[in-house]
């Protein structure tokens, strides 16, 4: 037994180190409606979901709003209803199927107008994302949750409209302030419209967040990676101030602030390393296939707002 015993020692000597986590891989897909009252989708956005579930295979998919094609007083109850059973059948379903979580903020074409509101709640409501909550009271419009085992922070923001205010901003600070969002690597803050403009076609008053200064510097007060926007359909990678935003662009884009015929469709991979803090992309045109280089985005958006310089990577 004498000479065992520093054998049997020998695992507890020189255990190995637990291994890093591996990166959390989210897609992030918005703006895909279609026309006013469509219950169908562009092919662009079958073509990708159909990506998403057989070949990228994320842990979690994001979309920052405009899920459906409401806001158009004339569309009767059934016809919203229809559109939302559109998207279960063809965006939430094939996404549930393949165990793909999903989270979301809601658009100016979700939730616009008080009847549009009211649908979007009660279709949400009874398919609630499976997601770790951490405050859900004013769910679908705003919410917070972790993910990866408390490894990322999301906070969702109710920016279907131009007026984010004094309200939300302190939900925010709170929200930013709790131990979930203090434990997590990586915050993240999710809303429809953005801080400044990045298309052309959406930069003016009411196409982006009205007096959008205090809401960027909770944020950057909060340690956010990046805010994640939609609305303008154009991706974009930026620095405005000390706050990364990440305009997630859609299906159907429209053309960078300046830049005329820049025009795509965009899906992006967002690989989160949340021990380090960082996030790298590569986003892809949902029509052709191809990677979008980062390179041959605009160095800098000059949109309302703004400007907006391009980043390589959130850090």
């Amino acid at each position: 037994m004498r000479h065992l015993l520093p054998l049997l020692l020998v695992p507890l000597l020189v255990g190995a180190a637990p291994a890093p986590a591996s990166p959390l891989r989210i897609v992030i897909l918005s703006d895909f409606n279609g026309s006013y009252g469509s219950t169908t989708y562009p092919a662009a956005l079958r073509r990708s979901v159909d990506r998403i579930v057989r070949e990228w295979r994320p842990d979690l998919m994001l979309s920052a709003g405009d899920l459906i094609a409401g806001q158009k007083v004339s569309l009767t109850d059934a016809r919203v209803r229809a559109m939302w059973a559109a998207f279960d059948r063809d965006v939430r379903a094939p996404l549930g199927e393949a165990g793909i979580p999903f989270a979301f903020t809601l658009g100016n074409h979700d939730a616009s107008l008080q009847r549009d509101r009211k649908l979007a709640a009660d279709y949400w409501r009874g398919h609630a994302p499976k997601l770790d909550y951490v405050e859900r009271a004013h769910f679908p419009f705003r919410y917070t949750f972790t993910f990866g085992n408390g490894r990322l922070f999301v906070a969702v923001l109710d920016a279907s409209g131009p007026n984010v205010g004094a309200d939300q901003r302190l939900w925010l600070v709170r929200q930013l302030a709790t131990p979930e969002a203090r434990r997590a690597g990586i915050r993240l803050v999710l809303g429809h419209l953005p801080l400044a403009g990045v298309s052309g076609g959406k930069n003016k008053p009411g196409e982006v967040i009205r007096d959008p200064l205090p809401l960027r510097k909770v944020m950057e007060e909060g340690r956010v990676l990046a805010y994640v926007s939609g609305h303008h359909a154009a991706f974009y990678p930026g620095r405005l101030g000390g706050l990364n935003i990440l305009a997630s662009g859609g299906i159907g884009g429209r053309d960078y602030v300046g830049h005329p015929g820049t025009a795509r469709s965009t899906v992006t991979l967002l690989n989160l390393d949340t021990a380090e803090g960082t996030a790298i992309f590569k986003t892809f045109d949902a029509d052709t296939g191809a990677e979008v280089k980062t390179a041959s985005l605009p160095e800098q958006l000059n949109g309302l707002g703004g400007p907006l310089v391009r980043v390589d990577e959130l850090k």
